[in-house]
């Protein structure tokens, strides 16, 4: 926060953000950034997940660890309405609410939430997938207290920075905190099921709340579905490769993110998750009971469904058909 202050002076002429997508994981918050970065008036960060915010959970290990990198994801926002980003540390993060407030004591927040059981699942996924996770079974990752280490990339022989499982999921304390922060008023709240069956009415909403004009959007494609990788020695080698050439990464961006979704299509397979084991998924209800009946009266919706063995919900087909994490609800999945 010192940083921040000291740069308050300069910040007056500086792109900076009035809105941020504040998580959580796996929750649809990829789309909604991508659907976002679309409008005219609205100009997102260049890169999702800085998590600038969230030096408690990422620490070093951030994309954007100073203030100055963190400002030059919004050189191009200049003269947009709205200009804003999404990382999915800072619900969990005890600092970065309050770090936001101070950054910006004006700014909207947006929190997508879905069933904490459900995150877990495809949080274990992409963990896998990016090489933060090393226990590949699921249930015995969930568990494991074991540190997980970087196997390879920049911060190979690291520990991963990261919050555990269950600590990125306890939703309710995490969202009455910005409740607490900001007001409700400037809390919009979306569920990751209403998101599923049609993300245009919820991208209407999120305009309105964000005060811009509709853009017409119809097309609400497939974002960040679930993926497995062809080749792990294949991934590996690109991992290294990131590692070696970070700075490269940093001086051009944009190829290199081009770069990533070439080597991304060429080694990863989209397809639908495999299932959590029924008697697994039963002892995680009973766990996380209170947590869904404490969402229940925060957010004022019966959330009964998240309880009944599977969170899935029936789609309900809009003119562009809209698709999100795991079918039948979609592929969302961020």
């Amino acid at each position: 926060m010192a940083e921040i202050n000291s740069a308050r002076g300069r910040m007056q002429a500086v792109n900076k953000p009035d809105f941020f997508i504040v998580g959580a994981p796996k929750s649809g918050t990829t789309a909604l950034y991508s659907y976002l970065a679309g409008h005219p008036d609205i100009g997102m960060a260049k890169e999702k997940e800085p998590h600038f915010f969230a030096s408690d959970v990422v620490g070093h290990q951030r994309g954007s660890s100073t203030l100055a990198q963190y400002l030059r994801n919004f050189d191009h926002a200049t003269g947009k309405r709205r200009i804003g980003e999404a990382s999915t540390s800072y619900l969990a993060s005890r600092r970065a609410c309050q770090e936001i407030r101070d950054f910006n004591p004006n700014a909207q927040m947006i929190v997508m939430v879905r069933n904490p059981i459900d995150v877990i699942h495809a949080l274990h996924s992409q963990r896998v997938l990016a090489g933060r996770e090393h226990i590949t079974r699921f249930e015995s990752a969930v568990d494991s207290l074991e540190t997980r280490y970087w196997q390879s990339g920049r911060y190979r022989g690291e520990a991963v920075l990261q919050l555990s499982y269950r600590e990125a999921t306890r939703l309710s304390g995490q969202i009455q905190r910005y409740f607490d922060a900001f007001g409700r008023q400037r809390v919009h709240v979306i569920l990751f099921d209403d998101f599923a069956r049609a993300p245009g009415i919820e991208y209407e909403e999120v305009l309105r709340f964000l005060g811009v004009r509709s853009d017409g959007r119809r097309d609400f494609e497939i974002i960040n579905g679930n993926r497995r990788m062809r080749s792990e020695a294949l991934q590996k080698t690109l991992r290294q490769l990131s590692g070696k050439f970070w700075r490269i990464e940093r001086a051009f961006p944009t190829w290199c993110r081009e770069a990533r979704a070439i080597a991304a299509r060429l080694n990863y397979v989209h397809e639908p998750r495999p299932a959590m084991d029924a008697g697994f998924r039963r002892r995680l209800e009973v766990e996380y009971a209170p947590e869904i009946r404490n969402l229940e009266k925060l957010l004022g919706r019966t959330l009964e469904h998240w309880l009944a063995g599977s969170s899935r919900v029936v789609q309900n087909p809009e003119p562009s058909g809209s698709h999100l994490d795991d079918c039948p609800v979609a592929q969302l999945g961020r």
